[in-house]
């Protein structure tokens, strides 16, 4: 069956092209092809419009959240403070480090201790981010630099009283 319509069909080839379509008709048609090819251009351009509105807002919002991290070193106070504490804890290091060679369980726990109250810094750090305007949070923080320092020059005195003490007993024994 399929041979014969076939056969009908390129027999009668020229009857079918006998007949054009009307030019108003491709013209319809025309229009109807521009406008989804408009359709679909607008398509994708809304899709990249919202992708781009996605990674603006989103670096939008990083932006504000490490502003916001960084908030409490924008405090002349809490600066000034952590470069001056800073640097008398590291004096004071400095002085003690000599001292703690002769004693290694003294050293390991002035180091625990001071890691103790280096995590409650660090947890009043965090609470000043919550409430930048806290002097009393400040006032801690200064307070957990003090408590570092008095706990480096009790080491220093004690271990410099040891020491001294040690030169004598030594001296002592070198006269009998």
């Amino acid at each position: 069956m399929n041979n014969r319509l076939e056969e009908f069909v390129r027999g009668h080839s020229k009857e079918f092209d006998l007949f054009e379509p009307d030019e108003a008709l491709w013209e319809n048609i025309e229009k109807k092809l521009d406008k989804g090819r408009n359709i679909k251009i607008g398509y994708y351009l809304s899709r990249a419009a919202a992708v781009a509105a996605i990674f603006v807002l989103s670096f939008m919002a990083q932006q504000y959240f490490a502003d916001r991290k960084n908030k409490t070193f924008d405090i002349p106070e809490v600066k000034e403070a952590e470069m001056y504490y800073s640097g008398l804890i590291d004096a004071r290091m400095k002085e003690v480090k000599p001292f703690l060679a002769e004693f290694p369980e003294i050293e390991q726990e002035m180091q625990s201790d001071l890691l103790e109250l280096d995590s409650v810094y660090q947890g009043l750090k965090n609470d000043l981010k919550d409430n930048v305007a806290n002097h009393e949070v400040i006032e801690a923080m200064i307070e957990n630099y003090r408590m570092r320092i008095n706990i480096l020059e009790e080491m220093l005195h004690f271990l410099a009283k040891n020491n001294n003490d040690n030169i004598n007993k030594n001296n002592t024994e070198y006269e009998l």
